[in-house]
């Protein structure tokens, strides 16, 4: 059995060296296989963190834009504000000096009033802008008007109310025709612009 023997154990042998051949076959191709799927793991992560960084840098660039916006907005509302408040103070002052308010409405009405007109002034001028004020305008200017019995909804100054249309010589009217024109005059010397 010697000559048997020896050739199954040459078969065996053989066999064995073979199994051994796959096998290490089989784990270098495991191997191989494992590294690639490690690599493609990778490179999804990196992509995916890749994509999350760039939405993160996309949504931080986006919430800057609209802060700088609103930021702009806030400062222009509040310098808007301001000049207006500028105006709304210079109203004041104008009609602080009761004298200066009349020469000035009256020279408005003198320049803009037909006979007939009847002269109404707001009601927080009803002291001021009076009876005897409209007489010495009409007066002055050789016209025939009278105060008006009814209140203008107006800050300051008058409305003509005449025959057939009506002249509005309200502060609001003329403040707002004054901003309107040097309104970025106001904002230079108030801010520099």
């Amino acid at each position: 059995m010697n000559g048997k023997q020896a050739i199954i154990d040459k078969i065996i042998g053989d066999a064995n060296a073979k199994a051994e051949q796959i096998a290490a076959e089989a784990k270098a191709k495991t191997d191989e296989i494992a590294k690639k799927a490690e690599k493609a793991a990778e490179d999804i992560v990196a992509e995916g963190e890749a994509k999350k960084k760039a939405a993160f840098d996309t949504v931080v660039a986006n919430a800057a834009v609209v802060a700088n916006l609103d930021c702009k907005k806030a400062l222009l509302t509040a310098k808007t504000n301001l000049i207006g408040g500028a105006f709304d103070r210079a109203a004041e002052i104008l009609r602080a000096d009761k004298k200066k308010y009349c020469d000035l409405v009256g020279k408005m009405i003198a320049s803009s009033a037909e006979d007939g007109d009847k002269v109404r002034v707001s009601e927080a001028d009803k002291d001021v802008l009076d009876k005897a004020f409209v007489e010495s305008v009409a007066k002055k200017r050789k016209i025939k008007i009278t105060l008006d019995k009814e209140y203008a909804p107006i800050t300051g100054g008058v409305i003509l109310v005449g025959k057939n249309y009506d002249k509005n010589l309200s502060l609001d009217l003329e403040l707002q025709t004054l901003r309107e024109e040097c309104e970025g005059e106001v904002a230079n010397v108030l801010f520099g612009e």
